[in-house]
């Protein structure tokens, strides 16, 4: 039986029933098309009412993940019924099993959206908004290899120059866009090379803008965006090698048993 981490009450409740079975649905422990747990099953797996159960599923709906119908209880949606700019379910994919189709899949999203982004900001961009460009730059620049220090100006710096473009319909993309940028700078954390080697790029695109020029802040964008994806490539082929590494010691140590 699984709980989810303790008593909750109110919408944090809801919340965490809601990423349980989001995760559990994009993880395809329930494939599209399959029927979910009644009321009862879940209940007891969650340890929780069926209040919060079923304002959680209702959620879920919402997405288009599942339907529910009466006496014929819950199933999961196909695939290509899901709403997959939702930011839950995006990040619901960032824990799943295919990574690599995931990642170029978010690349693609980023490469389409965030250089436009930079030429239309370059034209509209506040003075304000560029002197939080620049300290979210210099925060970048002090974190050193310190990972942890790095990630957070380095999603500000993004999420300045998707404000500033000024545009009601494209800011309703900015949240989907930061989930996907927040899932691929985890996923280049342990770039080899270290997140410093980015700075010079980062700091194209700063200039450009400051320049007020489009054609040249778009560019400068995609080129942090290639990069950035080269980036992710070689931290996963990173992990993969230590994965590799730790198989064989520990095969040494058991003596060639482990598989």
């Amino acid at each position: 039986m699984r709980d989810l981490g303790g008593p909750l009450s109110g919408r944090s409740l809801v919340d965490r029933v809601v990423q349980r079975i989001g995760q559990d649905i994009v993880s395809q422990r329930f494939a599209p098309g399959d029927p979910l747990p009644n009321e009862t099953e879940w209940c007891e797996e969650l340890r929780i009412s069926r209040s919060v159960l079923r304002e959680g599923l209702r959620v879920l709906v919402s997405k288009n993940l599942i339907t529910i119908r009466s006496r014929l209880g819950g199933r999961v949606r196909e695939r290509s019924e899901w709403n997959l700019l939702d930011p839950d379910i995006l990040s619901w994919h960032g824990h799943g099993e295919d990574q690599d189709v995931f990642a170029a899949e978010l690349f693609e999203l980023r490469r389409t959206i965030e250089p436009a982004a930079a030429g239309l900001a370059a034209a509209r961009i506040a003075d304000e908004q560029l002197v939080e460009l620049r300290n979210a730059y210099e925060a970048m620049a002090r974190a050193g290899e310190d990972t942890v220090l790095f990630f957070e100006p380095d999603g500000r710096f993004h999420r300045t120059i998707l404000g500033a473009v000024g545009n009601s319909l494209f800011l309703a993309l900015a949240q989907t866009v930061m989930v996907a940028l927040e899932i691929t700078l985890r996923m280049a954390l342990d770039a080899p090379k270290g997140q410093q080697q980015s700075l010079p790029l980062h700091e194209a695109v700063l200039v450009a803008l400051e320049r007020r020029a489009p054609e040249e802040a778009s560019a400068a964008m995609l080129r942090l965006v290639d990069a950035s994806e080269r980036d992710v490539a070689e931290a996963r082929a990173a992990r993969a090698g230590k994965v590799k590494l730790e198989v064989a010691r520990l095969r040494r140590a058991a003596g060639g048993r482990v598989r």
